[in-house]
């Protein structure tokens, strides 16, 4: 089976297992308004040992950076919330290894990422002038 086709078919259902894996998510019933939190502080340390051990690579990895480095991009964030501002020259898996260094600290493993992480950010990368939680 070493046909380009074969290949492809191999390949498809891995992809259509990690498309399920990151969609299933927003298989819900909640209105499209509906905040969902996302993953636990000790849910993400999880996704993201596992994500080391697999070598940065996979899905785990994808989503240890999307929750532990998230952008200060949100369109609709209310002028309060926690800003953050990142160094060009700091790279994301140094920020990444900081952030995670903090969450293993955290008080409270169970609190929602959405609500930890953003105050991490304000604390390691103040913005000039902006109010740092």
């Amino acid at each position: 089976m070493s046909t380009p086709i074969a290949r492809h078919i191999l390949i498809l259902p891995l992809a259509a297992a990690s498309s399920l894996v990151l969609a299933a998510p927003l298989l819900t019933t909640e209105p499209a308004t509906a905040v969902r939190a996302g993953p636990t502080v000790a849910q993400l340390l999880a996704v993201c040992e596992r994500a080391r051990i697999a070598g940065g690579v996979g899905v785990d990895a994808a989503m240890c950076e999307w929750y532990g480095v998230p952008c200060d991009c949100a369109v609709k964030a209310p002028e309060a919330a926690p800003r953050w501002c990142l160094p060009e020259a700091e790279s994301t898996d140094t920020v990444l290894a900081k952030v995670l260094a903090q969450l293993r600290r955290a008080p409270n493993p169970q609190a929602p990422v959405a609500a930890v992480v953003p105050a991490v950010m304000a604390r390691l990368y103040p913005c000039a002038g902006a109010p740092t939680p």
